[in-house]
């Protein structure tokens, strides 16, 4: 399975009025610098409401924050949560040294 970054689309509706996310922009902001990782995840840009068929098919109903990052088990960080045979990461940070980490390039600075 190929690491899948699931990230909010923007901008999104919510309340009346238009919005970011803001962990999501900073994840667009590592995948600019790291213009290789498109060759080794799958990027979903995905809408703010719930539910969030795409995540609730992979991962079930209670795991749809975004951004999350969907990896194998086998070889997901000791910080993942584990859903079945697959592992999720959800803080940003953790995405991003995952990222780094399994794929090489920039990461987020301490």
């Amino acid at each position: 399975m190929k690491d899948t970054l699931f990230i909010l689309a923007a901008p999104f509706q919510d309340g009346g009025f238009e919005w970011y996310c803001n962990d999501c922009a900073t994840l667009e902001g590592a995948l600019l610098v790291n213009p290789h990782w498109d060759e080794k995840i799958e990027v979903r840009r995905i809408g703010f409401p719930r539910p969030r068929k795409e995540i609730v098919d992979l991962v079930g109903p209670d795991w749809q924050g975004c951004p999350m990052l969907v990896m194998a088990k086998e070889r997901a960080p000791g910080d993942a949560i584990i859903v079945g045979e697959l592992a999720i990461l959800q803080d940003v940070r953790a995405i991003g040294r995952a990222l780094t980490s399994r794929h090489g390039g920039v990461g987020p600075h301490p």
